[in-house]
């Protein structure tokens, strides 16, 4: 049961926030995030992309995690073979106990609103003593009619449930209707359900991230690609980040450059090794014979 307070309550608590799990108000502590995309939109590759830093707290693609956590990857649909191969190539890099922070049935077949299956998710919660919990996508995890309003409030009052009992943060994978502007498909209860939602739109040489945040100000969209080679989305300006500490600081070695970053909070080590390597890969810099980085114009 709740603990009921007075508003003379509420004006004197002088406790601490819990920090937000992705900042910019994307997913605070004990909210909804909602995934929207049209199909082959690349939502779920997005949603990987989160798991994975939402457990080792790298920042990617202009999206700072703001510490690591416990996540439970519900994915319900590509089957498991296809699931694995994406997740083996993301998380090539990543560190034994980074990968332990994430929790994944290798089957998943359930519908939040039936109570057997509701009471084993809840179980799988409690057993991962998840922080998050991602469900990809929404359709596969209920049986309700998603144009009713009813039927889904049976839903997000479950969703609700979990986030009260278990202190989780929730989010959730969706398609959006036939017309993407009105955002989801199915009931606007959907739409006031959710505390910040992204939208992903397929362009043509890059993908357009939009945000509706309910407790912050939402920010202003933006520009991403998806990266075939390693299946992680970037900012279309990421891979110059190296190229900026060059031209302010000079050339540069790997050890020192990761060192600078990890010392000031820029970026753990694995995303700075990730960020130099893929300015290498294209281009951008060359490792001379001083052991050093240099732009390429330099050559």
């Amino acid at each position: 049961m709740n603990e009921l307070i007075t508003f003379f309550d509420l004006v004197n608590d002088q406790s601490t926030p819990p920090p937000s799990i992705i900042g910019d108000g994307v997913l605070l502590d004990k909210t909804i995030l909602m995934l929207l995309g049209e199909p082959k939109a690349q939502k779920s590759f997005l949603a990987l992309n989160m798991t994975i830093a939402m457990a080792s707290g790298n920042n990617f693609a202009g999206f700072n995690f703001e510490r690591p956590c416990k996540v439970l990857h519900l994915s319900a649909e590509g089957g498991y073979f296809p699931t694995r191969k994406r997740i083996q190539k993301m998380a090539q890099e990543e560190q034994e106990n980074i990968l332990k922070n994430i929790f994944f049935p290798k089957y998943i077949n359930l519908s939040i609103d039936n109570d057997d299956d509701y009471q084993n998710l809840r179980s799988l919660v409690e057993e991962s003593k998840a922080d998050v919990l991602v469900l990809d996508p929404l359709i596969r995890f209920h049986s309700q009619d998603e144009n009713s309003s009813t039927a889904m409030n049976v839903v997000f009052r479950r969703f609700r449930e979990l986030i009260n009992d278990f202190g989780i943060s929730i989010v959730i994978v969706h398609h959006t209707g036939k017309n993407p502007s009105l955002g989801g498909r199915g009931s606007s209860l959907m739409r006031g359900e959710y505390d910040s939602c992204i939208t992903i739109k397929k362009c043509d040489n890059h993908n357009k991230l939009s945000f509706d945040m309910r407790h912050v100000e939402s920010p202003a969209p933006r520009k991403v690609k998806f990266n075939p080679e390693t299946f992680w989305f970037e900012s279309t300006d990421e891979v110059d980040k190296v190229v900026v500490y060059i031209n302010e600081f000079g050339p540069v070695s790997k050890s020192k450059l990761v060192s600078s970053w990890t010392s000031s909070n820029t970026y753990q080590s694995s995303h700075a090794y990730r960020l130099i390597d893929k300015a290498e890969k294209r281009g951008k810099v060359v490792l001379k014979n001083d052991g050093k980085y240099h732009l390429v114009e330099e050559e």
